[in-house]
């Protein structure tokens, strides 16, 4: 018994023996599997990190893709435009080019045509006239320029819309990654080209602006000397007008004199025929009493007929200048009548002077603010101050008889317009 018993106590520990060894063997094996397990979660972690490093490249590269694709379009939209500002900026200088080319031979040509008619008159009508022909023409000419402008503009509105619509469809069917990749480098290549070849376009552009600046300056500067020729010519003229107008007054002033010395030398030479008719003689010592008191009377009305046969024989002579003319004068200098004769256009009579010269003595100054047509009278005799049509001369009763008499209008410039001289001969 005792023997069964340590055969059982030593298989128990046999057994028992083998089942610790079976549970280190075991628990090596659980902290194997353990370990590995942990490995596994780590290498699981870690995929699962790069599996959303990779999920995250796969955004950004889709986005970079849109943002590639975005640029692509962008790019060929920036090469057809600048292709468009290519075209537009050559067919600008080339426009400017012709243009210039083309006002430089109309300029000459009207200057050439200004010079020839101020050649041939040079009055103040004609270059008002001159004048707004020019800038009628100019006018035209820009609007024919901006005309075409426009219709340029709209011809490559209308071209650079078809193209943007058909890069897109074919951007829409073909693009690829790559390509697109290859594409952007190749347009950011050709758009650095357009880039430096539009720098030069712009200074080439720069320096054909400068160049027609410096010829509208020149044209300026051209026409102000042409201006300035034509004022320092008009004013000689007139200068040398106003000498022959006043070479004119001072010559009828001489021939009136002579005339009336030669009807003094007749009355002398009959005094003397008649000497022995002491009626006659009589007769003419009277017409020459009245002849020289005649000619020293400065506020009296000149006689019309004098005693005996001599009788009194007025001339006329009237000018006018322009459209303003002395349209009578009243014998007895009471009243003097201006008139326009023009039929439409009204003459400014601001600041211009009246003045009356009686024998070469006396001068009587009006000076009156306006226009139309005018009767100026003398004061108390008869008539009504009714501006714009007459006017009172308050310094003066008369404006004064004699046998030369000389009625001038004189404009602000101190320019002899009309004038109106009356002669009496005996």
């Amino acid at each position: 018994t005792r023997s069964f018993v340590r055969q059982l106590r030593s298989d128990f520990d046999f057994r028992y023996e083998e089942a610790l060894r079976l549970r280190e063997g075991d628990r090596e094996k659980i902290d194997g599997q353990l370990t590995q397990l942990s490995e596994y979660e780590s290498e699981i972690n870690l995929l699962r990190r790069r599996i959303q490093n990779l999920e995250e490249e796969v955004n950004r590269l889709k986005k970079e893709n849109v943002r590639l694709q975005n640029e692509l379009q962008k790019a060929r939209s920036d090469l057809d435009q600048e292709t468009l500002n290519r075209i537009d900026y050559q067919n600008q200088v080339q426009t400017l080019l012709e243009e210039i080319d083309f006002i430089r031979r109309v300029h000459e040509q009207e200057i050439k045509e200004l010079q020839a008619l101020a050649a041939r008159d040079t009055t103040a009508e004609n270059r008002e006239y001159f004048k707004n022909e020019l800038a009628l023409a100019i006018r035209d000419i820009r609007n024919e320029y901006d005309t075409i402008t426009a219709q340029n503009k709209n011809d490559m509105e209308s071209w650079y819309k078809l193209k943007v619509r058909r890069e897109t469809q074919s951007a829409r069917q073909t693009m690829e990654t790559g390509y697109q990749k290859e594409e952007t480098k190749r347009m950011r290549v050709q758009l650095g080209d357009l880039r430096g070849k539009l720098a030069d376009l712009e200074s080439r552009n720069s320096l054909l602006e400068k160049q027609v600046q410096e010829l509208t300056y020149q044209l300026e500067d051209d026409q102000r000397s042409y201006e300035a020729a034509l004022n320092d010519r008009d004013a000689q003229i007139r200068k040398m007008r106003e000498e022959c107008q006043s070479l004119m007054v001072e010559l009828q002033m001489l021939l009136d004199t002579k005339q009336t010395l030669d009807a003094e030398i007749a009355i002398y030479r009959k005094m003397l025929e008649g000497e022995e008719n002491r009626t006659g003689l009589k007769q003419l010592v009277e017409q020459v009493v009245k002849t020289h008191s005649l000619q020293q009377q400065e506020d009296t009305e000149s006689m019309r007929v004098v005693k005996g046969e001599m009788a009194t024989r007025t001339s006329f002579q009237r000018s006018a200048k322009g459209n303003v003319s002395i349209a009578e004068c009243q014998p007895e200098g009471k009243f003097i009548v201006l008139e326009n004769t023009h039929r439409s256009k009204d003459e400014n009579l601001d600041e211009w002077k009246l003045k009356r010269k009686i024998d070469g003595k006396r001068e009587l100054v009006f000076t009156f603010p306006s226009k139309y047509i005018l009767r100026i009278w003398a004061k108390n005799q008869g008539g009504i101050n009714d501006p714009p049509t007459q006017f009172i001369f308050d310094s003066e009763d008369s404006w004064g008889v004699g046998l030369n008499v000389q009625t001038i209008l004189y404009n602000k410039d101190g320019e002899v317009r009309p004038f109106f001289i009356i002669t009496n001969l005996i």
